[in-house]
């Protein structure tokens, strides 16, 4: 590639088709698409996380036919007219929605069934979902039909399968647009590869620009986060909560004792990062620095947190790869002002509510973290920690706060130490072991957490779950040969005090729940256990209750 190549500018003839593309897009997506979606999701069964559901989005009982048959009529009648109009998106960008798609349909295929539910069911939604996931992958007028299966049927619409959602939804938008202005012989000179590399980078990097945004306004200043952030602490509040125990703490105290004094730095380069994406589409090679860099945030992220973003990691790199490809192409991206334009108008839309709605991800880190722990004794009585991989499909709520309506103590922050008000960080940073600085702080700042009836709901479906696997009841919808195939997980809590259970180490005859506190003493260099409140002692019976 040549230089020139990658200052291939927009001309000023294609500005304005290119903007009436994406705006057409944009409504479309706002206003039909992306409410039709949720809609059928939840008339197919996707739970209603925390308001009713107990576990999350996925869903806990078969599909009722007359709640998801006026939802099927909705997206075949949006199918058909796909198929009958849309433009099909060729080239090389085409293959980003298309690879998005395969990564939501190998993560949610993969997931663990709920044994505690029937597995009929579960089994025929998987089947289903695998047969309109390839029938889309094939044909992509179909993909509206696939992600409302994936979300209504498998609890597919969690925060880490945002991107690649949005980015198959965007496609799909765009897609019907060309096709509707081509059938009614509205002439349009808007370059492909470019309207659609400014809507799919646009909607990849308007996830890391609203992370900015929303460190931005936490403090007094918009530089407040940057300078006063101790970004250390989540490396100390992820340990705590179960990601990379397997390192000595000693070893773990002296890598969050290295980052603090690199603490400001750190979250500088975050925020450089986040924002790179206003300038991507001043040329390619901004691009690329954008996609790219978000990529390595990633997967900083998950080394520090345990929090592994995969999906935005491999559809980064397979946004930047497509950039490239096209670029010697007879249709290259066309970058500039016009399309820097555009882009900045797309982000300026999702910041202010009118497009897709990225979850907002700014927080201060303190030392301090409460959660809920679980733990078994086998019939030989063994004791083993019950971490959040065996919970899966709910593994995502079970490494956050699934068990919170258990915990009878005011809760003062997120899971891993989050807070957003800045009183409460300061609070909890300047909080001491041995004092009462942390009742002080969850007497002032606390939330309820503790609810009975979903506390009762919890152990009922812990004692189910667990008696259902003690009967053989299969988990995993892989043959054991092919367990290797499931897709990673997003909240890597995996280890912990004790040994990680496996139905290899035998039946389960009861299930506790530990309320745990713990405060990293910086000045110390280690954890201080605050509290260890045994909640829940469940015995299990050796035969399902089902």
């Amino acid at each position: 590639m040549t230089a020139a190549d990658a200052w291939t500018t927009m001309p000023p003839s294609d500005a304005v088709p290119t903007a009436a593309e994406l705006a057409l897009t944009l409504v479309l997506y706002r206003w039909l698409v992306s409410p039709v979606t949720a809609w059928c999701a939840i008339r197919l069964g996707a739970g209603r996380y925390p308001a009713e559901a107990l576990n999350g989005a996925y869903p806990e009982a078969a599909f009722q036919p007359r709640k998801a048959l006026p939802a099927g009529a909705v997206v075949a009648a949006l199918s058909a007219v796909a198929s009958v109009v849309g433009g099909a998106p060729s080239g090389g960008l085409a293959l980003v929605p298309t690879v998005a798609l395969a990564l939501v349909l190998w993560k949610y295929l993969t997931l663990d069934y709920d044994a505690a539910m029937g597995i009929g069911w579960q089994r025929a939604d998987r089947l289903v979902v695998f047969i309109a996931g390839v029938a889309a992958l094939r044909w992509p007028s179909l993909a509206l039909v696939a992600v409302v299966l994936v979300c209504g049927r498998l609890g597919g619409w969690t925060h880490h399968s945002n991107v690649c959602i949005r980015l198959v939804k965007a496609a799909f938008c765009h897609s019907l647009v060309v096709g509707v202005m081509h059938a009614l012989r509205v002439p349009s000179t808007a370059p492909r590869n470019t309207t659609l590399a400014v809507l799919l980078g646009s909607v990849y990097l308007s996830h890391y620009v609203t992370a900015a945004w929303s460190k931005a306004t936490l403090g007094r200043f918009p530089w407040s986060w940057m300078l006063d952030n101790r970004t250390d602490l989540l490396v100390a509040t992820s340990y705590s909560w179960g990601w990379a125990r397997f390192v000595p703490a000693r070893t773990a105290a002296r890598i969050v004792g290295v980052l603090r004094p690199a603490a400001a730095s750190l979250n500088s380069a975050t925020m450089f990062i986040e924002l790179a994406g206003l300038l991507a589409f001043a040329n390619l090679w901004f691009f690329i620095f954008a996609v790219v860099g978000a990529i390595t945030f990633n997967c900083v992220v998950a080394l520090t947190s345990g929090l592994l973003f995969w999906e935005n990691i491999v559809t980064g790199a397979v946004l930047a790869a497509a950039a490239l490809s096209v670029s010697h192409t007879g249709d290259p991206i066309h970058f500039g002002v016009w399309a820097w334009l555009l882009s900045v108008a797309l982000m300026a839309m999702v910041l202010a509510g009118w497009a897709w709605r990225p979850n907002i991800l700014g927080w201060w880190d303190t030392p301090f973290s409460a959660r809920i722990l679980w733990s078994v004794e086998t019939s030989d009585g063994e004791t083993y920690g019950l971490y959040n991989d065996f919970m899966s499909p709910h593994d995502r709520e079970y490494a956050r706060a699934a068990g919170s309506a258990l915990i009878p103590e005011p809760l003062v922050t997120f899971p891993l130490g989050g807070v957003e008000d800045s009183d409460i960080r300061d609070a909890l940073i300047r909080a001491r072991p041995y004092g009462d600085d942390i009742e002080r702080a969850k007497t002032l700042f606390g939330t309820r957490g503790w609810d009975e009836h979903r506390a009762t709901r919890h152990i009922n479906y812990i004692r189910n779950l667990l008696a259902a696997v003690n009967c053989g009841k299969p988990k995993s919808p892989l043959p054991r040969a092919l367990h290797w195939l499931k897709a990673p997980g997003g909240h890597l809590y995996y280890w912990g005090d004790l040994p990680r259970y496996r139905r290899s180490r035998g039946q389960v005859s009861r299930v506790k729940a530990w309320y745990r506190e713990e405060l990293y003493a910086s000045d110390q260099g280690k954890w201080v256990r605050l509290r260890d409140e045994l909640l829940v002692d469940v015995e299990i019976p050796g035969t399902s209750t089902n």
